[in-house]
């Protein structure tokens, strides 16, 4: 039987939907949300024929099957694991080791970052003053440095204010 692997089944619908919102934001982040899901499907879902067994790929893939939650709902979702790292040329792992490193990060910081956004605003802080709070406490990696020239400096500001942005509008909902 031959398979569409680009038709939006259900289970590749399944995927785009239940995926972890923070592993969401990160993926668009790094604009390779369609790119993922594309490898996932291709990788650990698609290769099975029978419907119940592409039911539990997927719930495998999203970490509903993972051997340390059997016990409870909870999910156990690993990025890492979605990647079929065998099959990948050097550049393509370098890639998506880029976007692990990314996906780490927004589970890791974005809570914290969301919590602090949410405070100032119920506070009544304006909203620049929002950004800067962020950019200072959280994305100061990112700031340009006295050492660098005028052209780095724009686009570690553009970077900066772009990543800022998103953030913001992913606890908006608008992302």
């Amino acid at each position: 039987m031959v398979h569409n692997m680009l038709n939006k089944t259900g289970y590749r619908q399944m995927l785009r939907d239940r995926t972890p919102k923070l592993v969401s934001f990160a993926l668009k982040w790094c604009k390779v949300k369609e790119a993922w899901l594309n490898h996932v499907y291709k990788n650990w879902i698609w290769i099975y024929v029978d419907n119940k067994e592409r039911l539990e790929a997927t719930r495998r893939v999203l970490g509903y099957k993972h051997p340390k939650n059997m016990k409870n709902k909870d999910k156990f979702f690993k990025f890492e694991d979605t990647i079929a790292w065998d099959s990948l040329t050097s550049e393509e792992k370098t890639e998506w080791k880029r976007v692990a490193e990314w996906v780490s990060w927004f589970c890791n910081t974005v809570p914290n970052i969301k919590e602090e956004y949410e405070i100032s605003k119920n506070k009544g802080t304006d909203l620049t003053d929002i950004k800067r709070g962020i950019m200072l406490n959280y994305l100061y990696n990112y700031c340009p440095t006295k050492e660098d020239d005028e052209e780095t400096r724009k686009k570690k500001n553009k970077y900066l204010n772009d990543l800022t942005d998103f953030l913001i509008n992913c606890f908006e909902n608008l992302t």
